[in-house]
């Protein structure tokens, strides 16, 4: 059985291409004209699946991590995510609250690792689930790995999916059938709330929220059709559930802090991951958030801005997207932690060297553990803003020109002072 690939040597390293354009390319359209592509390569001998699967049987532990696709919808490709080797280790591969100090070569070696097999199956499957799903619901019941077998239709071929959204996904293989040899460790309040089908799904999603279970395991949960009411019961695109949950328990939050009192510091939390750095400010004053994005490419790099007043938004954030409700919650989290309310603005400052886009969770992470910190207080937003300076690449005056919330601040700051 080959052994997990935790230090692998990067493929292509010293290839002349643009890896500012991967973030955007993302391995399928060939923008920076080198072939083959350069991060296919990597991740592909990263992965070395000819050796890890060579044949058609799949036996491993499941971390447990199942993937539903969203092409095709109503009809999707769905089914378990299984290594091909067994041990409580493989949980590491869905635990990405536990990735911001590891490289990017051991988080695709840790996802590439995982084979992803499908079957085509109408989203309304899940209301009465045929064997192969109802196999893959009672593993996504589990919280610890679930050793498993898998026979395929055919071997596992190479064909990413790197998308800003999800999680990496690598190899995968049509499903022919797929069994658990292990019972599965479910947690009690799973249990109750699955079984419950007269619960709707928001406060089945709160109850287990509540009840400490995992992110990771509420958007399985929600991904494989198990929350809801019995009728209502559908598989969700994997990416639609992360912001789904995302957003559905930062709207409960939001309703708890409107009532707390307005923080009595001006505050500043910054921590940097994965070419990734996330500041957060917050003043005293009612409920507020927006969330700035601004990837470094270019002589002025361009940021964008979604944002909300005091009573939420009803519409999609379609600029910032995911990330919004990923920075959203982990704020929410704070101040519901904290009893009180504040107006907070996020900035996100993406490094395009770090070119592999790892999804909205890396935001959501690095957001949670800045404010897990004691972070620093100012007297004044403007001291705030000079401190903020320090741990921006871009010009802070340049986030300051498309924010909407701090302009409602009140400050007294002119933008040329930060020029």
């Amino acid at each position: 059985m080959p052994q997990l690939l935790l230090d692998p040597t990067p493929a292509h390293k010293h290839m002349s291409y643009d890896e500012r354009v991967c973030s955007v390319c993302m391995g399928h359209r060939a923008l920076c004209g080198v072939r083959p592509c350069p991060l296919v390569m990597r991740a592909k001998a990263i992965a070395n699946i000819e050796q890890a699967v060579p044949g058609t049987s799949l036996e491993g532990s499941s971390p447990p991590s199942v993937f539903v696709g969203s092409y095709g919808y109503p009809k999707v490709l769905a089914g378990p995510l299984v290594p091909p080797v067994r041990g409580s280790e493989t949980a590491l591969m869905e635990r990405p609250d536990l990735w911001l100090d590891k490289t990017l070569d051991q988080i695709l070696a840790l996802r590439f690792s995982l084979i992803r097999t499908k079957r085509p199956l109408p989203v309304d499957a899940a209301i009465d689930p045929p064997r192969l799903l109802a196999e893959t619901q009672t593993m996504a019941l589990s919280e610890t790995p679930t050793a498993s077998e898998a026979t395929l239709l055919k071997r596992p071929q190479f064909t990413a999916i790197i998308s800003s959204k999800t999680l990496p996904i690598g190899p995968s293989a049509p499903l022919h059938s797929f069994q658990l040899e292990d019972n599965p460790s479910v947690p009690k309040a799973v249990n109750r709330v699955t079984s419950d089908t007269d619960l709707k799904a928001v406060p089945g999603v709160m109850t287990l929220f509540r009840e400490g279970i995992s992110q990771q395991h509420l958007t399985r949960l929600f991904s494989v059709g198990l929350l809801g009411t019995k009728r209502t019961r559908k598989l969700v695109p994997t990416e639609w559930s992360i912001t789904a949950v995302d957003d559905i328990i930062g709207r409960r939050l939001h309703r708890e802090v409107l009532q707390y009192e307005w923080v009595s510091d001006i505050m500043l939390f910054v921590d940097h991951a994965l070419g990734n750095t996330v500041a957060i400010l917050m003043n005293p004053g009612p409920w507020e958030f927006e969330a700035l994005e601004c990837w470094l490419t270019g002589p002025r790099p361009h940021v964008i801005s979604d944002y909300e007043y005091t009573h939420g938004r009803k519409e999609y954030a379609k600029a910032v997207v995911g990330a919004y409700y990923a920075t959203r919650l982990p704020v929410l989290e704070y101040l519901s932690e904290q009893r009180r309310q504040a107006s907070a603005i996020v900035f996100m400052e993406i490094d395009p060297k770090r070119w592999v886009p790892l999804g909205v969770w890396r935001f959501r992470e690095i957001a949670r553990r800045a404010l897990s910190g004691s972070g620093k207080s100012f007297s004044t937003t403007e001291e705030a803003i000079e401190d903020l300076a320090t741990h921006l690449r871009n010009p802070v005056a340049s986030y300051l020109e498309k924010s909407i919330i701090y302009r409602s601040l009140g400050t007294q700051t002119r933008l040329t002072e930060f020029f």
